[in-house]
């Protein structure tokens, strides 16, 4: 599971933190967003990417030892962003147009198994990216165990 999440123009130069949570990460946005989507988009590109890699690098191992192949499923708490992957939307800005072509195909390509809309209070990420932050990254830690109130999800069963 890959959990984003950003916060818009936060930071003291006005650029935007952005937060995934695979292995625990939180960079700078490398580029000034003009909107709360823009922002959505590009953690949810940079976490796509970490998060994909690593499951392409296990998949090949578990494959040969005949197992079952990880699923890639990206979690969100932007409904702005959910909508915006499930149902085509779209946006003006190119640089955002080309992030989202690329999520979408690799929605298409069955690389991204399953993409959840959350409750915000259930997205660990949110630890990396908000001053006053909700207590599931530390949930996660203590138990081990990751609790989630799905809002929204499209599942896409895996062709071979």
């Amino acid at each position: 599971m890959i959990f984003t999440d950003s916060s818009f123009a936060n930071n003291w130069d006005l650029t935007s933190q952005i937060g995934f949570l695979i292995a625990i990460a939180s960079s700078k946005c490398k580029w000034i967003t003009h909107s709360i989507l823009a922002s959505e988009i590009y953690g949810l590109t940079t976490g796509f990417d970490q998060g994909f890699t690593l499951a392409s690098t296990v998949n090949m191992i578990t494959k040969r030892l005949g197992q079952p192949e990880m699923p890639v499923v990206v979690c969100t708490d932007s409904y702005s962003l959910y909508e915006c992957l499930t149902k085509l939307g779209t946006t003006k800005e190119k640089r955002l147009m080309i992030n989202l072509m690329a999520l979408r195909q690799s929605y298409e390509r069955h690389e991204i198994d399953e993409i959840r809309w959350i409750h915000g209070d259930d997205n660990p990420a949110d630890t990396f990216t908000k001053l006053n932050p909700n207590k599931a990254l530390r949930d996660f830690i203590g138990s081990n165990k990751v609790t989630i109130w799905v809002e929204g999800f499209v599942e896409r069963t895996r062709i071979d």
